[in-house]
């Protein structure tokens, strides 16, 4: 029954997907890479549930092979016109994370699946598809190379807590297996199509043998080429002309200069403008094809002001700035009644400067930083008042998977 067999899928990915993605995130070392790589490692387990016997098992073996490269979504549009750009991804901030990147690809996944996912040696070679034996001596030299410069790390407690330790906040959280089964949905739909429409070509080629074959029948002219259609771009002019460029990014930043206003300042007596600096990948391509990035703007003050206020909406984590980095504060993770959780500082303008961070729909990232610059008048902002902005539905990119059913 499928309504039986989705639920078997939800309850599993529920109870897997937090120890897989952070299987995936030390194997990768990159957030952003990880969570794809568990997307299409869960999406893939949809279409083979029914016939998998260990889940758990199945994942771990799939993640290794997938987290060997970089990973394309098959419900990703691979074409498409978003406002994006940012800096470049931030270093790993664990040692131990850096560490694993040295190790060869089979040491550091052996050495993984054993300190942290805690496998059995027999269980990893199943994973690795090695012999035991191969995988014991894999295990031996990562945990030699691990420990070169770190004697702490020859203790099984202690390697294992800088592992957990190296996890992101984020990634420990249960997870709705609802989004990942719309992904199965879709890649199962697909692969019956292309299954039908193999079928389908092996009928027409039957046919077109039948017919060369048969000289009684005439040949059917060729239609003339289709005229290819253009698929318009969502803007008025020319993203490849600079002055469209600048356009589109103004329109974008005088749009969410309005929604920042209505939640801080909405009688428009502090904030007088908006500002950004220009950045050089506002003109490289990649900045227009959606490779991934960040778009920023400034609240500018009035001349006695002294409270000032960015607004970053990245289109993933990878590109977001580090939650504190802007402050210097320290962030703490928190979950409110409402079932959204946030990274934020623990402190208020005085102390140096606010941030809220809210990762909206589990890709892009809406991050706020309110601060005093100068001496002058301050505009009373708190941290509800930027939770409150950071919710708002404006601020969300446009949506790039496939739509749920």
């Amino acid at each position: 029954m499928p309504a039986i067999r989705d639920q078997e899928y939800v309850a599993v990915v529920d109870r897997e997907r937090p120890l897989i993605e952070a299987t995936a995130y030390l194997l990768t070392g990159d957030q952003v890479q990880a969570e794809r790589v568990v997307q299409l490692v869960f999406a893939e387990l949809y279409w083979r549930l029914p016939r998998v016997q260990h889940p758990q098992i199945d994942a771990f073996r799939t993640v290794v092979q997938t987290a060997r490269r970089r990973v394309q979504l098959p419900w990703e549009p691979r074409e498409r016109v978003e406002l994006i750009d940012g800096p470049p991804a931030l270093p790993a901030a664990e040692p131990i994370i850096a560490d694993l990147r040295m190790l060869p690809y089979e040491q550091r996944a052996a050495v993984i699946l054993d300190a942290y996912a805690g496998l059995p040696a027999v269980l990893i070679a199943k994973v690795l598809e090695r012999p035991v034996g191969h995988v014991s001596l894999s295990i031996r030299r990562a945990r030699a190379a691990l420990a070169s410069g770190h004697p702490e790390r020859t203790s099984d407690e202690a390697l294992t807590r800088e592992l957990n330790d190296a996890i992101p906040h984020i990634m420990r959280e249960r997870h709705d297996g609802a989004e990942d089964m719309v992904h199965g949905r879709w890649l199962s739909r697909r692969r019956w199509i292309q299954r039908g429409a193999g079928a389908l070509v092996a009928v027409v080629l039957i046919v077109v043998a039948v017919v060369l074959i048969n000289p009684r029948h005439q040949p059917v002219p060729q239609a003339a080429p289709a005229v290819p259609i253009s698929t318009p771009s969502g803007y008025s002019c020319d993203p490849s002309s600079a002055t469209c460029r600048a356009h589109v990014l103004f329109k974008w930043r005088f749009r969410m200069i309005q929604v920042a206003s209505s939640y801080l300042d909405p009688s428009g007596e502090y904030f007088s403008t908006f500002s950004y600096s220009h950045d050089n990948h506002y003109d490289m391509p990649s900045f227009w094809t959606g490779e991934g990035g960040a778009l920023a703007i400034e609240m500018f003050r009035l001349d006695k002001g002294a409270t000032e206020v960015n607004i970053q909406v990245a289109s993933s984590r990878k590109f977001a700035v580090r939650c504190g980095a802007t402050t210097g504060q320290k962030c703490i993770f928190l979950r409110l009644m409402d079932g959204n959780s946030y990274l934020m500082t623990d402190s208020t303008l005085a102390d140096g400067g606010i941030e809220v961070q809210f990762n909206a729909t589990g890709d892009e990232v809406i991050t706020v930083v309110a601060r005093n610059t100068k001496r002058g008048q301050i505009l009373k902002i708190s941290t509800g008042d930027l939770i409150k902005l950071v919710q708002d539905e404006r601020l969300r990119l446009p949506k790039r998977c496939c739509s749920r059913r």
